[in-house]
């Protein structure tokens, strides 16, 4: 099932998937807000075949010798879970901040989602993680 999954930036067309996806993170999530994210190429996808498996939302901060991705909001859809996904998706994202020039990300976790990021080996203060990329 983990195998072959692509990422993707979405399009306009993925409005009502990403927006099912991170209503479950964020209940007052603004429609214009996220086409705007889409639009501005800030909404990238895991998909396998016609499936959408999960997205996450980012921003470049920093320019110039030092820069990071802030990963705005991260999500498996609730079909996918328990399965290894996210740990891919991080492994994913990494070399995604790489070909993004940057030298790592960093997101907020919910509290429900320390463990995971423990678990997936990011550096953790309190409730920020982060990976530093070669």
């Amino acid at each position: 099932m983990l195998r072959r999954i692509k990422m993707r930036l979405a399009q306009r067309r993925d409005t009502k998937k990403v927006a099912q996806l991170f209503r479950e993170l964020d209940h007052n999530l603004s429609l214009k807000d996220l086409v705007d994210l889409i639009q501005n190429k800030r909404v990238v996808l895991f998909k396998k075949k016609q499936k959408t498996l999960g997205a996450f939302s980012f921003a470049k901060i920093g320019i110039g010798i030092f820069t990071l991705l802030y990963v705005r909001k991260l999500v498996v859809d609730k079909e996918f879970r328990r399965r290894g996904l996210g740990g891919r998706m991080l492994k994913k994202l990494a070399r995604f901040a790489h070909r993004r020039r940057a030298d790592g990300f960093f997101l907020w976790s919910r509290a429900s989602a320390k463990s995971f990021y423990r678990k997936n080996k990011l550096k953790s203060w309190w409730r920020i993680f982060w990976k530093w990329v070669d």
